[in-house]
């Protein structure tokens, strides 16, 4: 394909599988996976896309229903590898914006990955603090690791997590970790997290969402230039 020519929906379906690893990424072709796609629009529900959305092709990521509400549309969509791949978990692309080094996975005891670990640029937890409030906004819940608390300032690791459970918490913590990142922090890990003196950002469940749309709408606008591609805020009144 040349790459000035708009990819088609299908195409577009087989990269996000690529990238997200999720099959399946092409949701409804009310015209059918050749159709080129020149537009593509991005949300993150299926509420968020105006009824003159105005575009060849939505990219839906909690698509569950979205067929049955927006029929004359082409839908993509993925949930379970956006999440992992793009908002907390092993999102590398995260870690490369804000610079972080010595990227490794974090995996369960099962095996499964969740995250990754990292050291970043920041020397204390009150800069790290300061970069992720620029790139998310302000955390919901935030607190010091021991170590600082202490007065000393050993060198941050962090750890990208899916989740924030004690297990988790006790996997990071043995590979050096001493804060932790999330979406949404759970009380049940508290105690874990004082036990090791490991401290936590906890940055949001959606403004983690919304860095990942973002990034992935910049992502397939790299890889198609004959595509442009359009986020859509939230609060589209269906």
């Amino acid at each position: 394909m040349d790459a000035a020519c708009p990819p088609t929906a299908a195409e577009l379906a087989a990269w996000l599988w690529r990238r997200l690893d999720e099959p399946a990424t092409l949701k409804h072709a009310p015209y059918g996976p050749q159709m080129p796609v020149r537009q593509l629009a991005l949300a993150l529900d299926w509420r968020d896309v105006p009824a003159d959305v105005g575009t060849d092709a939505v990219f839906i990521h909690r698509d569950r229903g979205a067929a049955a509400h927006l029929p004359e549309l082409t839908l993509l969509g993925s949930h379970d590898g956006f999440d992992l791949h793009l908002t907390t978990g092993p999102n590398s692309a995260l870690a490369q914006a804000l610079g972080w080094q010595e990227v490794q996975e974090v995996r369960d005891e099962a095996g499964t990955l969740r995250g990754l670990s990292a050291m970043p640029p920041q020397s204390s937890f009150t800069a790290l603090h300061s970069r992720l409030e620029a790139e998310f906004g302000p955390a919901e819940f935030a607190l010091e690791p021991a170590q600082a608390e202490a007065g000393s300032s050993p060198p941050l690791r962090v750890a990208l997590m899916n989740a924030t459970r004690p297990a988790l918490v006790r996997q990071a913590a043995a590979q050096g970790v001493n804060v932790y990142l999330t979406g949404d922090m759970r009380p049940s890990a508290l105690s874990s997290l004082e036990e090791c003196g490991v401290g936590i950002l906890a940055l949001g469940h959606r403004p983690t969402e919304e860095w990942g749309l973002r990034q992935l709408a910049r992502e397939l606008q790299g890889a198609f230039t004959g595509l442009q591609t359009e986020v859509l805020a939230a609060g589209a009144q269906r």
